[in-house]
């Protein structure tokens, strides 16, 4: 009796052992089942999350080829404004030389206005062709002319000065002659010729000597010192402005003269020391 409990326990055992184990691995199989399935569904999540996202470069040439890439068009940009820039540069730099020519043209054209005056003036005693007359003495005709500064006086005195002197803006009309004695020009002219001849060039000056000669066809006349040496002696040529009656004047005799110097020639052996003065007025 005891042994037939014993068996039917132990069968009942096994029975719940083998019920457990069955439930258990059904268990089992359902929790892997489900965790499978959390896994595929995180898989995919991932693989979309992967496909949404933008590929990193994984190698150097990669990186550098992106890296040009973005540079290639931030220097695009650049280059365009470096271009834009040197247009506008060279757009202002040919301006500034074109202005910069101009004046460089408009200032010789005026130096040769200047130089054209300056050398028909002093040298050839013509002109001004290129400076503004501005005023007038009422002194028989003399006037004032204004260059680009330079100033010029023509002397037209009724019975004075007749030439034309040039000087700075400050040049002041002058008709008074410098009054000088005929021997003392023969004796300066003899020691220092060049100082001498600087100091009266183109001065107004009055001179009193004896007339020597008188050369109507060329309307001049000859005075001057004579020393019984001829060491000291100076002829003074004074051509007469054409107004003056040539004839009136008489050799032999003290004349008078005024007149602007305008050369002096060293004397030969077939002439003295010989002065020239112009425009002259001569009185007996």
């Amino acid at each position: 009796m005891g042994n037939k409990n014993k068996k039917k326990r132990n069968d009942e055992l096994k029975a719940k052992e083998e019920e457990l184990t069955e439930i258990y691995d059904d268990e089992l199989d359902g929790i892997i089942d489900e965790l499978d399935e959390i896994a595929d569904d995180e898989t995919v999540e991932e693989e979309y999350v992967i496909e949404d996202e933008v590929e990193e470069p994984t190698t150097l040439e990669e990186v550098v080829e992106e890296e040009f890439v973005l540079d290639d068009s931030d220097y695009d940009d650049e280059l365009f404004n470096d271009e834009e820039n040197v247009v506008y540069s060279n757009s202002k730099i040919k301006k500034a030389n074109k202005i910069i020519n101009i004046i460089f043209v408009v200032i010789m054209l005026l130096l040769a206005l200047v130089a054209i005056d300056v050398v028909c003036v002093s040298k050839y005693d013509k002109g001004p062709f290129f400076a503004i007359p501005i005023h007038k003495y009422d002194d028989g005709g003399t006037k004032e002319y204004y260059g680009l500064g330079y100033k010029v006086i023509k002397y037209h005195q009724n019975q004075g000065r007749r030439d034309t002197v040039l000087g700075s803006w400050g040049l002041k009309y002058n008709d008074e002659p410098i009054t000088v004695e005929d021997i003392d020009l023969a004796i300066n002219f003899n020691d220092k010729t060049q100082k001498t001849y600087e100091k009266y060039y183109k001065q107004f000056v009055r001179i009193s000597s004896t007339l020597q000669n008188v050369d109507t066809k060329n309307n001049k006349l000859i005075l001057g010192y004579k020393d019984e040496d001829d060491k000291y002696t100076l002829n003074i040529e004074c051509k007469l402005v054409k107004d003056q009656n040539i004839k009136k004047f008489e050799k032999g005799k003290e004349i008078t003269i005024i007149g602007s110097v305008t050369d002096y020639q060293v004397k030969t052996k077939k002439q003295p020391n010989t002065l020239y003065i112009d425009n002259c007025f001569g009185e007996q």
